[in-house]
């Protein structure tokens, strides 16, 4: 995959929508992980910005003709991210999405203590086939 962009924005819950039209500039409309890339980047955007103890948030996209990867970089909190097993509760949804959407996802502390999320998205189409044939 080569790089489409990085860009570094305030670490506020009004920037979620900004970081998503910018995400999606980054590749065409038409793009088969145009839709799932979206969700993916406002739900990584957020939760570095309600779980990090940094103001920014650096975010970079990847991509070729049939997946993207997306980077988040934040600085880091008290927590990793983890599963909530709260099926009434008002969050705790953000990876069973992500485990759903993405054919690939992991977080690294760095070494300078930031977090870094990353999900890789592809055709859908493709996703279904590989669920089934598992």
């Amino acid at each position: 995959m080569r790089p489409l962009g990085k860009r570094v924005f305030p670490a506020s819950p009004e920037q979620v929508g900004i970081v998503r039209r910018w995400a999606a500039t980054r590749h065409h409309d038409g793009h088969p992980a145009h839709d799932d890339c979206a969700l993916l980047v406002s739900e990584t955007f957020t939760n570095a910005v309600r779980y990090s103890s940094g103001d920014q948030v650096e975010v970079s996209v990847f991509g070729d003709a049939r997946a993207m990867r997306v980077e988040v970089v934040d600085g880091g909190g008290q927590t990793l991210p983890h599963y909530r097993d709260d099926p009434c509760g008002e969050g705790g949804r953000g990876l069973p999405i992500m485990q759903a959407l993405a054919s690939d996802w992991g977080f690294d502390r760095l070494e300078t203590g930031q977090l870094r999320v990353w999900f890789v998205v592809g055709d859908p189409a493709q996703r279904r086939l590989q669920q089934t044939s598992a």
